[in-house]
Parts: C-alpha cells; structure tokens; sequence
C-alpha cells in the first residue's frame, strides 16, 4: 500500500497535532504521512516541489489567507489537490476556495476521522477527474489548433468563443476582429444560418451542410459545416462545436469543367450502377418462375406475379437506363427538313392537345444530313414537354431560320416557363422537376443533337413559356 503524503499548512502547532490524531485513528492510518509548515513563503515553495500529494491550507494564514496561497499555488501550476479549512461554516468563503480550484472545503469544529478521510479519498477522485478531463481538453486544444479545416465555437444567438487559426485565415479575419463578429455574418444567406439552428434543435447535431460564406473581402466562400450540440457543464449554456471543410477550390474546379465532361461522367456512373442491378434482377426473375413451377397455393402464386411484375418494372426501368446513357448512333441521310417537322407536328396536334403554328423560311425543300427518326425524336420531345408544362390549351410556335451558313430551330412554347436555378440542369441526366420521371428525355434530345455536330439552348420567355433553339449544319 502506497503512502499519502499530506502537507498541512497551518499557523497554529495543535491544528497539526489534532490533524495527525484524526489521521491515526482512521482505518487506513498506516496509509498516510503528516507534515506541518506554518510558513507562507515555505509553503508556497513546498506546493511547487511535488513532493506531497495533497495539501491540507487553513483559511487563516497571518497577513494572507488561505485562498490567497491556493490562488497563487493553482496559478502557478500546482497539480496536486488542495482542501481548504475553515474555523466556522461561511457559504462565501466555501463558494470561493471551490471558485479558485480548491478540491474540497472541511470546518475545523466538524472534523472528525471519518469526514477527514471521507474528504481525503473525495479530493484524490475529483482530482483524477480533472486531470483526464484537462488531458483531453488539451488533446482537443491541440486538434483545434493545429486543425487545417476551420473550427469555431458558437452559441444559439450566433455569439463566437473561439476559432482557430485556419478559421480566421478561411474568413480572412485576425482573431480580435473575428471573437467579435457574430455567426450569422459569416454566412452569405442569413436563411442558411436560421436553418442550421434549426437543425441543431431538433437533432442537435448538422453533418456535411453544403453552405456559402463570405470573408472580410466579401468573396463567397464553399464550405461543408459539420456541427454537434455540447451542454455546459452546469447546464447554463449550449454550445455549437462546428468545423468547415473547405470546398470553394473543389466548386470552382467544378464549374470550370466543361459540361460534356459533367455529363458523360455522370452518365458513366449510372451506367455502371444499372448494370450491377441487371444481372441480380436477371437471377430473381428466373427463381420466381422457378418457384411458380413447384408451388399449387392461388394465394402465393398472386403473391409471386405480383412480385415478379414489379421485377420487370424494374428491369425495364434498368434496361432504359443503360441505353439511355449509350451514346446514339445516328444514319445521316440527305432529309428535308421541313416534311420532317411537318409530319412531326400533325402527329402531335393529333395526340396532343397542342396547337402548333410553323414558320418555314420558303416554301420549297430545306436539306440537311440528318437521321430522320432521331430528329423526329427530338422534336417529338419538345412538343411533348411543352404540352406538360402547360396549363390549358397549349400553343407552341415553330420557326426555321438560316444564319451563317446554319439552319437554326426555334421551339416556343406558353407553358409555365423554368426557374432559373433549374435552366442549366435541364439537360443533366436524371434531372427532372416531374414526379416519377426518369429524367433523361432532354439529356437524349442534347445527345442527338450533339452526334448531329449542331446544339441546343434553353432560356426563359416574357412573360411565360420557353424559348429552345436548335442550330444545325445545312
């Protein structure tokens, strides 16, 4: 058993002489060692040295007091514990040997062996605590220091109480200037921060929020914010502990890559995706009509044909989707143009409850080299989306102009129009603002036209409707 080396610091002589019976007459007795100074200036030495491993301080010192010594002891990086004593029972004084770092606090006239030894083995506890939770306070300190994403402490009211230094130099701020902004200028939109609030309500933690910020020079700024809820310990005050991955390199790549470049590697990953689905679907199939051969029970066979035509639902959802991220093979023949969009037209009016008004720009044939079903294709599909994007009878406007040596397609429709966020994704495969559409009709529409060395543009009319325009080469 290893001993307790106890310092009473004390100016009375039968303090320590009454302090060391106690001791004796605890159950572990032979486990502790009593020394007495009775010296502030010695005593202060004594703490410093280490060589005690806790430290008994009356409140009344001569001159000084008792807090005064634990004050100086703790500032001076004195680890070992410290219980204060004191001659009668005073609230202040207990509030503030606890307020300065004092482990514990006994009044001389209560003591007896066993609150002694009881205030002992408490003080030894609460230090170990202290000491792992200082240990992984300044683990956390250096992973915040040295973090090279941004890291910040904030509160609900958006008050900031630290940051670190990839934080400040992120926003472009030094550290004064930045403890004194408030969070919510630190984002462009004001809504994004009423919206990670609300997020860390009601789950108390945000995970990869994709937000824009601004710096002190008011450049946007990408970021990924990742953010948990941490209670103060006496429950007076949450905290946001949140840490930004940057992403503004990463977006401005993004945006300068071309869009050929976006589509086809987006096209390529659900390639790959629709085909790992294939072959497993493919297997399911044939155990379902495997199953139908062995099982005579009506009610289970409806229950295998219903799975099963679900099955081939999704097979065929599958199947269109690896055709639809093949690139077309078109036949470019010598094609009129204009009996193409005749015909085009008069099939639409006839399925359609659609008005089409063509302008051709003579009334003789217009030639281009052309795969006239792909075409047929893509007009078809301009017809059609304009149909659903309108409301009532929908008018569309058809014209054929020839400009610089290039025959230009002009589809006008009076439908509802698209929202400027959406117009540069129209053409992303996938994308789509129809409930359960796949989203690939205007990305095949781009692919034709493409593997016709012409291309397509979208924007919106005044005051309703789309404006598309298709160039092609005469």
């Amino acid at each position: 058993m290893s001993v307790v080396k106890i310092l009473l610091i004390d100016d009375d002589e039968d303090d320590f002489i009454l302090t060391r019976e106690l001791l004796y007459e605890s159950t572990n007795r032979y486990q502790y060692e009593l020394s007495w100074c009775n010296n502030y200036g010695e005593a202060i030495a004594l703490m410093l040295r280490s060589e005690h491993d806790l430290f008994l301080v009356d409140y009344r010192l001569g001159e000084s007091s008792g807090i005064d010594l634990l004050n100086e002891a703790v500032k001076s990086n004195c680890t070992k514990p410290i219980i204060i004593l004191t001659g009668k029972g005073d609230r202040k004084i207990d509030d503030e040997a606890l307020r300065f770092g004092a482990a514990d606090y006994l009044v001389k006239d209560e003591i007896n062996s066993r609150s002694l030894e009881r205030a002992i083995r408490y003080a030894f506890e609460h230090h170990k605590t202290l000491k792992k939770l200082k240990d992984s306070e300044n683990k956390f300190r250096i992973i915040f220091e040295r973090s090279k994403d941004p890291m910040l402490i904030t509160d609900f009211e958006g008050n900031i109480f630290e940051g670190n230094p990839a934080a400040f130099e992120f926003f472009g701020l030094g550290k004064e200037t930045f403890l004194t902004k408030n969070a919510t200028e630190l984002y462009k939109d004001k809504a994004t921060r009423t919206r990670f609030t609300c997020s860390m309500g009601e789950k108390g933690s945000v995970t990869d929020m994709e937000c824009e910020f601004v710096d002190s020079k008011g450049n946007v700024k990408y970021g990924s914010l990742t953010s948990f809820l941490q209670i103060t310990q006496h429950g007076n005050n949450e905290l946001y502990y949140s840490m930004i991955r940057d992403l503004t390199q990463q977006k401005l790549n993004e945006r300068q890559l071309p869009p050929e470049q976006k589509l086809y590697a987006i096209e390529r990953i659900s390639k790959n995706l629709a085909l790992e689905f294939y072959d497993p679907l493919s297997n399911i199939i044939l155990a379902i009509d495997e199953l139908k051969i062995s099982i005579g029970n009506p009610e289970e066979l409806m229950l295998l044909d219903i799975i099963k035509r679900n099955c081939n639902k999704i097979d065929q959802f599958t199947l269109q989707l690896i055709k639809s991220t093949e690139p077309p093979l078109v036949n470019l023949k010598r094609t009129n143009l204009n009996d193409l969009l005749h015909a085009c037209t008069a099939q639409a009016e006839s399925r359609y409850d659609i008005e089409v008004e063509v302008f051709f720009m003579n009334d003789g044939p217009v030639w281009i080299n052309a795969d006239e079903d792909k075409l047929g294709y893509v007009i078809h599909q301009l017809l059609k989306n304009a149909v659903e994007a309108t409301v009532g009878p929908c008018r569309v406007s058809l014209k054929v102009e020839e400009s610089e040596g290039k025959l230009i397609v002009e589809v006008s429709d009076n439908g509802e129009g698209i929202s400027e966020e959406n117009l540069s994704k129209v053409f992303e495969p996938f994308f789509s603002t129809k409930p359960r559409s796949l989203g690939i009709g205007l990305t095949q529409v781009r692919r034709i036209i493409d593997a016709h060395k012409g291309s397509i543009s979208i924007q919106n009319n005044e005051p309703t409707g789309t404006n598309i325009l298709i160039t092609l080469p005469v």
